[in-house]
């Protein structure tokens, strides 16, 4: 018996509880399990397509689908949650599990659509375009969707440049000096002078400070600071810079100025990745010419696909595939989530 007659006799309901003999027919132990689960606690069985659907209701943890898997010849199983199976089609399956098309399928790629690549593995095509002078467009006008590579790139134009290699050595001096300064315990009077001789250093570089923020025109607010000590209401407060959030501005307007190089980082970010998503026993090895811009280790990554390419995938179970991709994009790739 082909392991695709068991799915229908399941649908017929001539297998209704012991499934053992049938073990060698399923994708792993896991999907077995999860099988008999669903044949055990089943609702209803609905044969939709190429798909069984066993619903266990919604006051069940989950529902499950079953089917062959294309690569092995084998069952998988998986479970859904809030599936909205109303007309009984393929199409509300697929959207259930998450994709719109197999890999395989003739379709329009674009923007929007989900393609299952191999076995749970689902590629997003969350932008596409056909040139890579607009999917780079896209990015520059979306940077906060590109935080890791945005701060990867202020990082590295900052650091090159000798006007903000000047203004972090001022920012940490004035901070170091502020710090010092109110860290002093103020016991007798030797030790407000010593906080006034600090102070004093703390001014000859604040005027350099000021100057900065006048060229960017950045206003600098002021904070007031009394040293530490046992009598407090003895002592005046202290005027000082809020140098933190002159940094963090002074960072910003240079950021914003060296914006025009972003494109040219961003291309040369891209080089050959292997990917590798799903359980590290068993993980789905996804090969491309590309720039990573987010990753959630095992679950999720996403990245620009620059040029039209052939991408593969290879797994244990489910060996090579291989997919062309016709636009640059940019994609996510992930798991079929269950709940």
């Amino acid at each position: 018996m082909q392991c695709s007659d068991l799915l229908k006799l399941v649908v017929e309901g001539k297998i209704d509880k012991e499934i053992g003999a049938y073990y060698d027919c399923f994708l792993s132990l896991q999907h077995f399990l999860r099988f008999n689960v669903a044949i055990k606690l089943k609702r209803k069985v609905i044969k939709i397509g190429n798909y069984v659907y066993f619903d266990l209701d919604y006051d069940r943890p989950s529902s499950f689908i079953s089917g062959i898997d294309d690569t092995t010849g084998k069952i998988f199983t998986m479970p859904v949650r809030m599936c909205g199976i109303y007309y009984e089609t393929e199409e509300e399956i697929r959207k259930c599990m998450g994709f719109d098309y197999h890999y395989y399928e003739k379709f329009e790629y674009a923007t929007n659509v989900k393609i299952r690549i191999q076995g749970d593995l689902v590629m997003d095509v969350i932008r596409a375009y056909d040139k890579k002078e607009e999917l780079l467009k896209y990015v520059n006008e979306n940077k906060e969707n590109f935080r890791q590579l945005w701060e990867s790139f202020v990082r590295a134009e900052l650091g090159k440049n000798k006007e903000m290699q000047n203004a972090e050595v001022l920012i940490g001096a004035y901070q170091e000096l502020m710090d010092f300064a109110l860290n002093i315990r103020v016991y007798k009077e030797e030790d407000r002078k010593d906080v006034i001789k600090v102070v004093k250093l703390l001014r000859i570089i604040e005027n350099n400070v000021l100057t900065l923020a006048k060229k960017y025109g950045i206003q600098v607010h002021n904070l007031y600071e009394k040293p530490r000590s046992s009598e407090p209401e003895r002592y005046k407060c202290i005027r000082f810079l809020d140098i933190q959030e002159f940094a963090r501005k002074l960072r910003e307007k240079k950021a914003e100025e060296l914006s025009e190089n972003f494109d040219n980082f961003v291309l040369s970010q891209e080089n050959t990745v292997k990917i590798r998503i799903g359980h590290y026993t068993t993980p789905h090895e996804i090969s491309l010419n590309g720039v990573i811009t987010d990753v959630v280790e095992g679950r999720r990554v996403n990245a620009l696909i620059l040029s039209p390419q052939k991408i593969t995938v290879k797994h244990p179970e489910h060996g090579l595939n291989e997919f062309y991709v016709p636009k640059p994009s940019y994609v996510q790739f992930r798991l079929m989530e269950p709940f």
